[in-house]
């Protein structure tokens, strides 16, 4: 008789999995000693879960397309890869970036377009004096204005044989380039500097200068095409309301760049037949009048795809009033760096980003440096303690180590599993819990569930889809991704 109960309740429970859904299961904890682990699989099926905290997602309700999650191939990053590490290295670290069954699958690569803080040395593409790991300054009155001296050897050494490297294991790859100044001679300073630092003064565009300016992007962007390396989009400027004085940038005010954008840049891009999505801003939240401005400028504003932000300042719900001011606009997250300065639970800091990026409209979370060394460089100022994606850890230089950072798991979570055509889709927050979640749904229809548990202490959590359910409990501080086929 036992026997035969034991039989009978056999067949209900397979009876009841061959009807329900298998969701896929993948955690990364705080430690790391889970990182992107597949768990045991969960099944939706009709069950009830009283008194569970429930996350309903409803694929019904679409928003914005995913571009993409991703870092910066910087000059810093190109030198490890490229000088640092033996070939057989990089093309793993590659793989473990880039490819979706080995790796990760990153698909976003924010370019600089010269120098940044993370570079060996400063560089333009077009220098009028011998750069260093010191700014040089360009002889007063020597001007390029036909670009005659323009040249992509920098990028063509390192940048674009890796950029094609991680092309050959991804070609759906987004790559954004960013320029953080002009070549010196085209500045007030006569420095790549953004700011004189004896004097403060702040570098800005000559008016003079708008044309080259604009041709010098263009070159960029063909160069890059003809190295084989397309580019999807550009902004217009770095971080334009700050002017570093120890690194590249430049001071570019909103009415300044909505008359760059839209008389020499934009006009320059159509003459040639370029069709970049052109970014605005590429700067912090907590200036939103910014790309405002541009995007009301009638010339520059018709140009415009979106507008790019960072995270340094302010809040992202500042994107969901601007998607509501210019819904035809589209925004991305392009720059949102870790570092040594984050305190406690880091992944959860960021995961919790990633989440509230997403739900505010954002196509991209980015963060800075693919990868830094053990020291958080190579730098030339600015930033010495951003973290990149991997540490690639030079302390017995004949054997480096290629350590993944948990930045790398917590962008991870998403990019393994969504693909290219992935749009987010509705999911409720559980009231009175520290469990915070996006979810998104692939062209194929499967549905992946992003989720965070920022608490202390463990939580129970219920899913609901389409009248089924299923409960699972996320350790503290937490992330876990779900992922099924309705």
């Amino acid at each position: 008789m036992l026997r035969r109960g034991l039989i009978c309740t056999f067949v209900l429970v397979a009876t009841l999995r061959l009807d329900a859904q298998k969701i896929a299961v993948y955690e990364t904890t705080p430690d790391l000693k889970e990182a992107l682990t597949e768990r045991e699989p969960l099944y939706l099926d009709k069950a009830e879960f009283p008194g569970v905290p429930m996350i309903t997602v409803d694929d019904a309700q679409r928003f914005q397309e995913i571009d993409g999650f991703g870092a910066s191939l910087t000059d810093a990053a190109a030198w490890l890869f490229a000088k640092k590490l033996p070939a057989d290295q990089t093309a793993a670290t590659f793989r473990m970036l880039f490819d979706r069954k080995g790796g990760i699958a990153l698909n976003f690569l924010r370019q600089p377009v010269g120098s940044s803080d993370l570079s060996v040395t400063f560089y333009s593409f077009d220098d009028l004096c011998q750069q260093s790991t010191k700014a040089c300054t360009s002889p007063a009155g020597q001007t390029d204005p036909t670009l005659e001296h323009f040249s992509l050897a920098h990028d063509q050494e390192s940048i674009l044989p890796l950029l094609k490297q991680a092309l050959a294991i991804n070609p759906g790859i987004h790559v954004m380039l960013t320029p953080w100044s002009p070549p010196g001679w085209m500045k007030t300073t006569g420095s790549m500097l953004g700011s004189n630092p004896e004097t403060k003064e702040a570098s800005a565009l000559r008016p003079e200068s708008y044309t080259a300016f604009a041709q010098y992007l263009v070159k960029t962007i063909q160069g890059y095409q003809a190295a084989g390396v397309p580019v999807w989009a550009l902004s217009v400027q770095n971080e334009p309301l700050y002017a570093p004085p120890t690194y590249s940038g430049m001071k570019m005010e909103a009415a300044e760049q909505a008359k760059f954008l839209g008389e020499a840049l934009g006009p320059a891009l159509a003459a040639v037949n370029l069709s970049p999505k052109v970014m605005v801003y590429d700067h912090n939240w907590d200036r939103p009048d910014y790309p405002e401005t541009v995007l009301k400028d009638a010339k520059a504003g018709a140009l415009a795809a979106g507008t790019a932000w960072h995270h340094y300042a302010g809040q992202p719900d500042v994107m969901t009033k601007n998607h509501e001011e210019f819904p035809q606009k589209d925004q991305w997250v392009t720059e949102s760096s870790g570092g040594a300065w984050q305190k406690g639970n880091v992944l959860a800091e960021e995961a919790g980003e990633l989440i509230a990026v997403t739900r505010n409209w954002a196509r991209s979370y980015v963060l800075w440096a693919l990868a830094t060394d053990q020291n958080h460089g190579p730098f030339v100022g600015g930033c010495d303690t951003c973290r990149g994606l991997v540490t690639i850890d030079l302390t017995d230089a004949a054997h480096p180590q290629v350590r993944p950072e948990l930045d790398y798991y917590v962008l991870g979570q998403a990019s393994k599993f969504l693909l290219p055509g992935a749009v987010r889709i509705s999911s409720d927050e559980p009231a009175g819990t520290q469990i915070h979640d996006v979810a998104f749904r692939n062209p194929k229809g499967d549905v992946v569930l992003y989720m965070l548990n920022a608490g202390t202490m463990s939580q129970m959590v219920g899913i609901r889809f389409r009248k089924k359910a299923v409960a699972t409990t996320i350790p503290a501080g937490s992330v876990a991704t779900l992922m099924w086929k309705p």
